[in-house]
């Protein structure tokens, strides 16, 4: 079975759980946090699996889903806000203890100045980082006129200090040379 098939085949398996991650991050108001942010970070995190096959893949594809779903209640502390709804959500779903714990430690150490500790932990945050530079959340935020000076000094360090893995690098250096075309076109009017 290739990547992609086994991919639809946990979003299949855990198709009430991501289903319930995606309706409330419809209800994110953050234009840097939405639907297709989420939709991004679950894309990089497919992308990181392919070359970490050691990986727990299931739980990886559901904390994608869920890794931001704090932001409902509030922006700082979200990543541990978004672990415990995973793991209540989890629970009243009759899933079991451990699965639930790997799920939740792979959320709950996703921002800055966290380090997560477990291998999982490391893809959902490198995937979350990539999207700084993903077009997809730069188009979004030019539409709502965000502020990108957070962006922006982020940048320099990004890839140095906080992207841990040699695939998320490489991902990164692609993204990022997308976005410089896609912000010269933008800035030029080329189409």
């Amino acid at each position: 079975m290739d990547s992609n098939e086994e991919f639809k085949e946990i979003e299949e398996k855990h198709r009430v759980l991501i289903e319930k991650a995606i309706e409330i991050m419809k209800q994110v108001s953050d234009p840097k946090h939405s639907m297709s942010h989420m939709e991004s970070v679950v894309g990089y995190t497919k992308e990181i699996l392919k070359s970490v096959e050691e990986a727990d893949k299931e739980v990886c594809i559901i904390s994608a889903y869920w890794h931001d779903v704090g932001r409902i209640v509030q922006e700082k502390g979200h990543a541990e806000i978004s672990a415990g709804k995973l793991q209540e959500e989890m629970k009243s779903l009759g899933y079991d203890e451990r699965f639930i714990q790997k799920c939740y430690q792979a959320i709950d150490k996703h921002s800055w100045k966290k380090e997560p500790e477990t291998l999982e932990g490391i893809i959902i945050r490198d995937a979350d980082k990539i999207d700084f530079v993903g077009i997809g959340r730069w188009k979004v935020c030019i539409e709502t006129d965000c502020r990108f000076v957070k962006i922006l000094e982020l940048l320099p360090v990004l890839r140095k200090e906080i992207l841990k893995l040699e695939c998320s690098k490489e991902i990164f250096d692609r993204e990022i040379a997308n976005l410089v075309v896609y912000l010269h076109d933008k800035v030029f009017g080329i189409k």
